[in-house]
């Protein structure tokens, strides 16, 4: 190999690499300022099992792919570093890294490296072959994901072309002792008459080691314009990924006066948001189970990601220059620049608001995503800039916001109404039993929606069977805020937790029960954010407590319809990982037969109320809830046991938009709790 030639092309291809991600992460500086580099330890720990580990890729969920990926992943690594040595030796012949070569680690090496690029290869074709022939829904049939695993295949095979080769010239070379699949090569090659002295095989060992550099080197510089920059990316992504609470979205200071409220340009995401928008791997696991897009809404948590990374490069030349002017400290410029740009919108142009507004916020493209972007917060920061900034909003969502700004709840019903549900229970208030153990919370739905309330009256017979000492606040409850922040409207959420927190803290609340997993998400998870934390029960939770402990005795055996299906809650199962304790309540109910949905526990579909999609008309594509309910009757269960008011309330009118009624049920696990022990 000819030095001059090396440096040429390593001088040259590593220059104009650097260029290119120096011009691809420029931008990020305009972008908004993010902290996410606290708590290094468990972010360290996160690499080891999310980045060399590749949990998420081991999930049983399409579990080809994920092998085929993690082949080519590892493989990557261990191959990289013979690259590195195969530059060496242009520049001289038996150069090796150092401690390898002729040692127990470098025969060690040359082992591992044969064997990954084997893997590689294998890898490569197993990916190739689902794509064209086996391709998952999720995934889009692109033809530079092609051309990328034939580019990396390629550069495997001319990597095992030098090496066979090599061999056949030099038949001592140490490297022999370890390299099985080069001595595979040897032997394949020489048995087409390959030999040492023949021009042929320096050509081709020629052709192997430029083959492997050339292609190795330009697929680096490709890089930075594709979607495997991601391979670039994902490691500072994964380092730097959120650690809040999973069912927390990010506190907006709205006493700042610099605060941008939400998010109406590329430039006003965070840096990490424009990261995740490069980290992309476009592989549609976050929308495979997506509520929006498996029925047909403009949404899809992969093309949202993907659309805005491709209005952050058209974007690139501008932000550039308003990033370098930000060095200077020249913000009156930045402005300017960044004002200068006269393309197409964010929202609207780039990102439709139907999109926007579809998505259910339950999660699961969060959780299924291998590299953790966080979809639901990038929506979120769009619905807070529509609400807070423009007031453009589904015409629907003015009544709700004026429900809960003038009657504290979204039914704008008379709020000294919410305690009606108490009757002749006995259930007292704060001021009747200052020494309470609980507050037993009980949300909107409980109070207003008379399917609900059957289901608080439930929970609260069964507290009081149970001995529990809580109270209710009755008339002078007020909406936990949770459904108003996920709508984008942030203000009017911080005032109603405010409130509730004063209220609270007047009162002495320690402990708080709810039957809404939305309510019990927002106290226990977004509560903190505000400076108090307190001890949250969902009433599952206490029930199954409660069992344990012999308080409630298995009694009368489950006279409902059929055997039961339970659904998981987004916001009490991904969010919050409780998923044995409300199928162990139905278990100890003598009677019952308990079946499972396909889409259960993690990949739960969800019933299409979260993220205040309740309150919002639903016009395009099937509804959500249908085809909630229509997976749930295929498991053969004639009851639908669920822990949630908004669940109940959607798959109930689901069931009788079929005209079910007399054929299923839908009940809450209090509900059937307590007519088991009433007997």
């Amino acid at each position: 190999m000819n030095p001059v030639a090396m440096g040429l092309l390593l001088l040259i291809s590593l220059s104009a690499f650097t260029l290119s991600v120096v011009r691809r992460f420029l931008p990020l500086f305009v972008m908004q300022p993010d902290v996410r580099w606290e708590n290094p330890k468990e972010r360290v720990v996160g690499i080891l099992k999310y980045f060399f580990g590749q949990l998420r890729f081991l999930r049983p969920f399409e579990r080809v792919h994920g092998i085929a990926h993690i082949m080519i992943f590892w493989g990557a690594i261990v191959v990289t570093l013979s690259t590195i040595q195969m530059a060496g030796r242009g520049f001289s012949p038996d150069w090796h890294l150092p401690g390898f070569g002729d040692t127990g680690l470098g025969l060690t090496y040359i082992f591992l490296k044969d064997l990954f690029t084997l893997s590689i290869m294998t890898g490569c074709t197993m990916a190739f072959v689902n794509r064209v022939f086996f391709r998952p829904s999720r995934m889009i049939l692109s033809l530079e994901a092609l051309v990328i695993l034939n580019w990396i295949f390629w550069m495997m095979a001319m990597d095992l072309l030098y090496e066979s080769t090599l061999f056949i010239l030099s038949p001592d070379h140490p490297e022999t002792q370890a390299a099985f699949l080069g001595m595979f090569g040897k032997k394949l090659l020489m048995g087409m008459g390959l030999i040492a002295d023949s021009s042929m095989t320096s050509q081709l060992h020629a052709m192997g080691s430029w083959g492997h550099l050339i292609l190795g080197l330009s697929f680096l510089n490709y890089l930075p314009y594709c979607k495997q920059f991601h391979e670039v990316t994902s490691l500072p992504s994964l380092f730097m990924r959120s650690l809040k609470k999973k069912g927390a979205l990010t506190r907006q200071d709205l006493e700042d006066e610099d605060a941008i409220f939400g998010v109406g340009k590329i430039e006003e995401f965070s840096w990490k948001r424009g990261m995740d928008m490069y980290t992309c791997a476009e592989c549609g696991r976050c929308h495979a189970n997506c509520p929006a897009y498996l029925t047909d809404k403009p949404l899809s948590p992969m093309h949202l990601i993907m659309d805005e990374r491709d209005h952050l490069k058209k974007k690139t030349n501008l932000m550039c220059q308003a990033a370098l002017h930000k060095f200077k400290k020249e913000p009156e410029k930045v402005e300017a620049v960044l004002e200068e740009w006269d393309g197409e919108n964010l929202v609207g142009d780039v990102i439709s608001e139907e999109a926007i507004w579809a998505c259910t916020t339950c999660g699961h493209c969060i959780s299924n995503c291998p590299l953790m972007i966080e979809h639901v917060d990038n929506i979120i920061d769009i619905r807070r800039h529509l609400v807070q900034v423009e007031s453009r909003f589904p015409k629907e969502l003015t009544q709700f916001f004026k429900g809960c700004e003038n009657l504290s709840n979204p039914w704008s019903l008379a709020s000294n109404t919410r305690g009606d549900w108490f009757g002749d229970l006995g259930v007292k208030t704060p001021e009747e039993n200052p020494d309470f153990e609980y507050l037993f919370y009980v949300g909107c739905a409980g109070s207003f929606d008379d399917r609900y309330k059957k289901v608080t009256i439930a929970v609260a017979k069964l507290l009081q069977k149970a001995g529990v000492n809580f109270v209710c606040l009755g008339d002078n409850e007020m909406c936990c805020g949770e459904t108003a922040r996920r709508l984008g409207n942030e203000y009017l959420a911080q005032h109603m937790i405010n409130f509730n927190l004063e209220m609270f803290d007047s009162i002495g609340v320690k402990k708080i029960i709810t039957a809404c997993p939305h309510c019990f998400n927002t106290f226990k998870n977004e509560y903190p954010q505000f400076g108090k934390s307190f001890e949250v029960v969902h009433h599952t939770e206490l029930i199954r407590e409660l069992t344990r402990k012999g308080v409630f005795k298995a009694g009368k055996k489950f006279n409902g319809k059929g055997p039961v299906v339970y659904h998981d809650s987004c916001y009490l199962g991904r969010y919050n990982d409780l998923y044995d304790i409300p199928r162990d309540i139905a278990r100890f109910i003598p009677g019952v037969k308990l079946v499972e949905a396909e889409r259960r526990e993690r990949t739960s579909f969800c019933c299409g109320a979260g993220g205040g999609r309740m309150w919002m008309e639903e016009n395009i594509g099937k509804r959500i809830n249908a085809e909630r309910f229509e997976q749930l009757a295929a498991t053969g269960a004639k009851t639908v046991a669920t822990a949630c008011p908004y669940c109940m309330i959607m798959l109930d009118d689901a069931m009788k938009e079929k005209g079910a009624e007399e054929e299923f049920e839908i009940v809450d696990l209090a509900q059937m709790m307590l007519a088991s022990i009433e007997a």
